[in-house]
Parts: structure tokens; C-alpha cells; sequence
């Protein structure tokens, strides 16, 4: 099942993959915010601290919200370039998963996938 899913994510993303060049992108569930930073448990187990500024947009559907309406638990689809060995958050989508990794609520384009750490069994 995992090796499905994780074939149709690359599926449907592979040719959006070259929209955001030196963009990574980190989907899951957060489990940490503080006033820099936000942790992510991405969709295949891996946990990512992202590092926030005052450049990092936040948006719900198609509506802004603020830093501070990120909550633990949310689902959230974060698109970040890499500096040294952090994440930079440029931008921050808030969804809700239902099903098998369909993300709802995430209006807008996705514009790649950083999969270089997913496993497969």
C-alpha cells in the first residue's frame, strides 16, 4: 500500500518537480511550533524542523492567516529552500488529509516534492 501511494505521489508531482528550482517541500503533520521554527512528521515517518521569517507566507485554502493560527496536528504542505543544512520556510499551506495522502483544502499549485529521503519496503 505504502509503495502505491508513494507511486502516485511521484506521478502526479514528477512533472511539476522543475516549477520551484532549490525549493524542497515537507507535507505532513506538525508536532512542534515555536516562534522561529515549525516540526513536521512527513507523510513517509521522518520528522523536519523548518525554520520560520518574516518572508514565510501562511495560508489556509485560499485565505491568509497568520504564524500564529499554525496549530499542533494541523496538515500542512510547507515549500522551503535549503540554506547550510536548514529549511527556510517560504511558505506554509494549512489542510486537512482525508484518505489515502489526498490533502483538501490546499488550493494552489504544488510544485514539487523532495523525495530523496523516502524509503520504501
Amino acid at each position: 500500500m505504502k509503495r502505491l501511494i508513494a507511486f502516485i505521489v511521484v506521478i502526479l508531482f514528477a512533472g511539476l518537480a522543475y516549477a520551484h528550482e532549490g525549493m524542497q517541500h515537507v507535507m505532513g503533520t506538525v508536532t512542534a511550533v515555536t516562534a522561529d521554527s515549525i516540526t513536521v512528521k512527513a507523510i513517509n515517518g521522518t520528522t523536519q524542523t523548518v525554520v520560520l521569517n518574516t518572508q514565510t507566507k501562511y495560508s489556509k485554502g485560499t485565505s491568509a492567516i497568520a504564524q500564529k493560527d499554525i496549530k499542533v496536528g494541523d496538515h500542512v504542505a510547507v515549500h522551503a529552500s535549503k540554506k547550510g543544512e536548514q529549511l527556510i520556510a517560504a511558505e506554509i499551506k494549512v489542510g486537512t488529509m482525508q484518505g489515502t495522502g489526498d490533502m483538501k483544502g490546499m488550493h494552489g499549485e504544488m510544485n514539487g516534492m523532495d523525495m530523496s529521503g523516502a524509503k520504501s519496503k
